[in-house]
């Protein structure tokens, strides 16, 4: 067989089929009213959620072209939610909105998909500076709350929760959640670090919905050097394999056959394993590892001998209750205490007080400061089901994202209203658009922002027409719609806020991804004959490593 080859209007109509399917399947999760989507899972419970990005995740359409369709507005989606930590539903309805708004314009012949995509980037940079005037900063714990309580879906308790959690971890923001023994949900306070590295491969991840690693009870070996191949630390890692413990490994730089090798592993299941690089260089990421170490209780490897490795027993190597990574951060959680902690951080604020340290000394200072200072949160969840936990877990894991996002860049308006209002002053401005381009443009922007709010008033079973009448007779920004109460209110006053963050990374997202999908003139598939032969080879491949 040969390889399969689609052109422009074939190419364009499977790839919009697999837009719907996906679109349709994330949006019926939007808004206070939306439904819960139940998954399949194999050799597991069904896993219920309403968390946009985990429903496109787990999406996969018979047909393969559609395939590539939904493939590619699942990258809105899970962009989104790895930024921004939540905004995943916002993000999937407006992509598939503008793409095919976008899509209209062109088959009228009026321009050409590279021209529509520039103007759509401009217009949509254009409606982030807007956002930008209208955002309002985070003055109190109780808009912290809000924050949290809407992105949670209205549940009080939960917004409640990580607002406790916020305030009790301050500006590091070192908030994380886990799954509980018990049916009760609770927070507590341990020790914690988190240092800016992220893992050396994404073949690491073992919580595919989230994009990241997680160990329990980990083995943690720090090398400040570079790790050339996995047999100079084997004997380190039998015992690992041998007594089903991860291993955590911090070095200087991999070499190549390294980070196979680990990979290699770590997909066929023999070791539960990760791996970052060291933060900063010289003397700085010396003492930072030793910073790190005595955390840990452990001490750090500065050359790799093959007699001290094969005597380090468990007992030698660091250790904490868990570790969570990211591709760019990396969270140790319920750390042992050290003794002269009080001390040093001490003489680092002091350090700090100093206005005229470079940014580069500041990093370092702060880094330093997290590691012998830091507190973690951690928010354990319980619940009555598996299927309950995990929709929990999801909920509450979105809402903390999103209240994060919220301290770091502010809030609009929630419940879809910002974009709405934003779409409708555009439509209003659209006659002073100079061409007829930059018209066509601003009505397919301005609709698109339209839709988020549609999409929850539908699931509502509301009037959308006479909502939106509504909406636009009233000139003040924060003037919307409460769908759990079914009323006209100040949405900010009401508490029904969205992070600016979220919102404008959505939008970017969006309008990034429907930009890709216009511009397709032809689709190639590969013969699946050769990438099954290809599978083999890589399963041979791996044997051979190992």
């Amino acid at each position: 067989m040969s390889d399969l080859i689609f052109f422009d209007q074939q190419a364009q109509t499977s790839l919009k089929t697999g837009v719907k399917k996906l679109a349709d399947a994330v949006s019926i999760t939007m808004g206070p009213k939306g439904k819960l989507v139940l998954i399949e899972k194999h050799n597991e419970p069904p896993h219920l959620t309403k968390d946009g990005a985990t429903v496109a995740k787990h999406i996969n359409l018979y047909d393969r072209v559609e395939q590539l369709g939904a493939s590619m507005l699942r990258q809105a989606s899970e962009n989104t939610a790895n930024t921004a930590g939540d905004g995943s539903t916002t993000a999937t309805v407006l992509a598939k909105e503008i793409y095919f708004n976008a899509a209209k314009a062109l088959q009228t012949g009026i321009t050409s998909s590279s021209e529509i995509t520039g103007y759509i980037t401009k217009q949509v940079d254009e409606m982030v500076s807007f956002l930008e005037t209208k955002r309002k900063i985070i003055s109190s714990n109780e808009e912290i709350k809000q924050i949290a309580c809407v992105s949670a879906n209205g549940d009080e308790y939960i917004g409640d929760l990580i607002a406790k959690a916020m305030s009790q971890v301050g500006s590091s923001g070192l908030v994380t959640v886990q799954k509980s023994k018990t049916t009760q949900t609770e927070l507590k306070l341990v020790r914690g670090v988190k240092i800016d590295r992220g893992f050396i491969s994404p073949y690491f991840v073992n919580q595919e919905d989230k994009s990241k690693v997680s160990l329990e009870d980990p083995l943690v070996l720090i090398l400040s050097c570079k790790l050339n191949s996995l047999q100079q630390i084997l004997p380190i890692l039998e015992k690992a394999h041998q007594n089903s413990k991860p291993v955590f490994i911090i070095a200087n730089d991999f070499d190549q056959e390294a980070i196979q090798h680990m990979v290699v592993n770590v997909s066929k299941g023999t070791l539960s394993l990760c791996a970052i690089r060291s933060p900063f260089y010289g003397e700085k990421r010396n003492q930072v590892l030793t910073d790190l170490a005595k955390t840990l209780k452990t001490k750090v490897i500065y050359d790799i001998d093959e007699k001290q490795i094969n005597k380090m027993g468990f007992s030698d190597l660091g250790r904490c209750k868990k570790i969570e990574v990211t591709n760019d951060t990396t969270v140790f959680v319920d750390c042992l205490e050290t003794q002269d902690d009080i001390e040093l951080t001490r003489e680092i604020e002091r350090l700090l007080e100093n206005k005229d340290i470079s940014k580069e000394e500041e990093a370092y200072l702060k880094q330093r400061l997290v590691i012998n200072k830091g507190v973690v949160a951690v928010l354990s969840i319980g619940a009555h089901t598996e299927s309950e936990l995990h929709e929990l877990v999801d909920r509450i894991d979105d809402a903390l994202h999103a209240t994060k996002a919220a301290m770091e860049s502010g809030f609009l308006p929630g419940g879809g209203i910002a974009l709405a209002k934003a779409g409708l002053k555009l439509q209003d401005d659209i006659d002073n658009k100079k061409s007829f381009i930059e018209k066509t443009v601003a009505k397919i922007i301005s609709d698109s922002c339209l839709s988020p709010l549609k999409c929850i008033l539908q699931n509502a079973d509301k009037s959308v027409d006479y909502v939106f009448e509504m909406i636009r007779r009233e000139p003040d920004w924060s003037y919307g719609y409460d769908v759990r109460q079914g009323k006209y209110v100040d949405m900010v006053s009401a508490g029904i806020i969205d992070p600016y963050k979220v919102t404008i990374t959505a939008l970017k997202n969006a309008a990034s991804v429907a930009n890709s999908l216009i511009s397709v003139g032809c689709i190639v598939l590969q013969d699946e004959s050769v990438s099954n032969n290809q599978q083999v080879q890589l399963v041979q491949l791996a044997d051979d490593m190992y």
